[in-house]
């Protein structure tokens, strides 16, 4: 694909992904029932379970039960347009909590830290040493942010007003990503060689490249 359209499409899901946040917001803070803001907070979720069910083994069964909850979704749909916000809680603190069990579970004796796998999927099983203590070192930090993100949505959700609740979770939490992948990338431009570096889209690339080798649709 041409450099300059990976560049569109690249910058299409940005700002796709932007407005769809702004959107979020605006219809959180409100703290009033909406349909719109119903609709944002789940159509999302949806599209994506449904996409995940058509790729799945038994596809029939996975379409089945996927439309058992979309009906669900449908006769509770007074009740979701009145509590969306729900929708976005429960998403965010699951993720980050999901993230930082897998990534702290990932550093106990015996196992092979979340960055050190995705170091491997670039460079292959064999690792320097220098990047063996990087790559767990990193799994730390972002086990840390993790947990601490989690944290924070639960604190804010509880004692804070939806308005800094919805700031956090829809802006700041965006944010607060990018801050850190650069970061850590500046990081391992310092302290790692050059060729013992793994670029983000390379770590990226190679992880949905694994993806979709070992997918059950795969040819």
């Amino acid at each position: 694909m041409p450099a300059t359209l990976r560049f569109g499409r690249y910058l299409l899901v940005a700002l796709a992904a932007g407005a769809y946040l702004v959107l979020a917001h605006l219809t959180t803070a409100r703290d009033e029932p909406s349909t719109l803001g119903a609709l944002v907070a789940v159509l999302p979720i949806a599209v994506i379970a449904l996409a995940i069910a058509w790729r799945a083994r038994h596809r029939r069964r996975a379409l089945g039960l996927w439309a058992v909850c979309a009906i669900g979704l449908a006769l509770a749909w007074p009740l979701i347009e009145s509590r969306f916000v729900w929708v976005y809680f429960v998403q965010h603190l699951g993720v980050f909590t999901l993230l930082a069990v897998g990534f702290a579970r990932s550093l106990a004796i015996g196992e092979v830290p979340m960055i050190t796998r995705f170091a491997r999927l670039v460079h292959g099983e064999a690792l320097a040493p220098e990047v063996l203590r990087y790559t767990r070192a990193v799994t730390v930090a972002w086990t840390l942010y993790f947990a601490v993100m989690a944290i924070a949505s639960m604190t804010l959700f509880a004692f804070a007003s939806l308005p800094n609740w919805s700031l956090f979770v829809n802006l700041f939490t965006p944010v607060s990503v990018g801050l850190v992948f650069a970061v850590e990338f500046g990081v391992r431009l310092a302290v790692l060689p050059h060729e013992l570096r793994t670029g983000l889209v390379d770590s990226i690339r190679a992880f949905f490249d694994s993806v979709r080798r070992h997918s059950p649709t795969a040819s």
